[in-house]
């Protein structure tokens, strides 16, 4: 397990263990979606899907997932990540779509310093960014929103907030903006490509679209969330 990947696990660990101590918080997420069980217990969520960090357990048999996002500082935490393929397959872009894509994302790993959509480029993706803003969305945060929470936690305060996933994909702002690095999706989401040294990949040349560092990926502006969701959150606590 790689540096970054043992420290996410460390967080949902910890609030997996706190959770369960916060009798408010679980009487929230019993109103919210509306549960008429007691607490059973919290489990970590590799085993229930990749946007599952953990999972509430309830003893009438209902759950709730929890994807869990961590930040200091600026709050610049990846949402998720896939290959250009599998991105093009989820948004059913043709194949001469998904060959311009590769093309750009190489192209920005010989010059990071330049635009990864071309000015030529930015109104056929920025129709297509517009048309699908919403459902990259989605994808990016969750699985199923009706059974989800989000749960972000400073490093910094020990501080705990916990929205509704729903609130969140629903009333998030879509409006879309190139910028050098790729597009910004509303004011809390940034599209990109993944960079990074991919050390455990030292063997492929960066250029090659088969490099890790080749992948896109959807960042969250974790701090720009939480002043959007300011009157949306659900509860919180501090460990």
């Amino acid at each position: 397990m790689n540096r970054n990947a043992h420290a996410g696990r460390n967080v949902e660990r910890l609030i997996e263990n706190s959770i369960v101590d916060q009798p408010a918080v679980i009487l929230a997420l019993k109103k919210c979606f509306k549960i008429k069980g007691e607490l059973k217990n919290s489990a970590g969520g590799g085993i229930y899907g990749d946007k599952s960090d953990m999972r509430i357990n309830f003893d009438c048999g209902h759950y709730v997932d929890a994807n869990i996002k961590s930040y200091k500082g600026v709050g610049f935490n990846q949402l998720t990540r896939t290959t250009i393929s599998g991105f093009c397959n989820q948004f059913n872009l043709d194949a001469s779509s998904q060959n311009e894509l590769e093309f750009f994302v190489v192209e920005k790993s010989k010059n990071t310093q330049g635009a990864l959509f071309p000015l030529t480029a930015q109104e056929k993706w920025g129709n297509f960014f517009n048309a699908n803003a919403k459902r990259i969305v989605k994808w990016g945060f969750s699985s199923n929103t009706n059974r989800e929470v989000l749960i972000l936690y400073n490093k910094n305060t020990s501080q705990v907030k916990i929205y509704p996933m729903k609130k969140i994909v629903n009333n998030i702002t879509a409006e879309i903006a190139f910028t050098k690095g790729g597009v910004n999706i509303g004011r809390c989401i940034s599209f990109q490509r993944k960079g990074g040294n991919g050390k455990a990949s030292r063997h492929i040349p960066k250029v090659a679209i088969e490099h890790p560092g080749n992948n896109i990926q959807l960042k969250l502006k974790i701090k720009k969330l939480i002043e959007e969701f300011e009157n949306k959150e659900l509860a919180e606590y501090t460990i």
